[in-house]
């Protein structure tokens, strides 16, 4: 159990610490986050992600998918 544990958390970690590093984000604190609290740490990135964005681009910012 503990074994299934560590190894949820050291791959929330990773996936963590890719996802901040794709979204320009400081790798080793969300690494580290990862690691602390698991997959409950990805809607905090994913607002931070947000945040990070409309600061970049303004008030006037608009967001174009394809």
């Amino acid at each position: 159990m503990e074994f299934v544990i560590g190894f949820i958390l050291l791959y929330s970690s990773y996936l963590l610490g890719n996802s901040a590093f794709n979204a320009g984000l400081p790798v080793k604190r969300w690494a580290l986050l990862g690691l602390a609290v698991g997959p409950v740490a990805y809607p905090l990135l994913n607002s931070h992600k947000q945040l990070a964005y409309r600061k970049a681009m303004g008030k006037q910012g608009i967001l174009i998918r394809l």
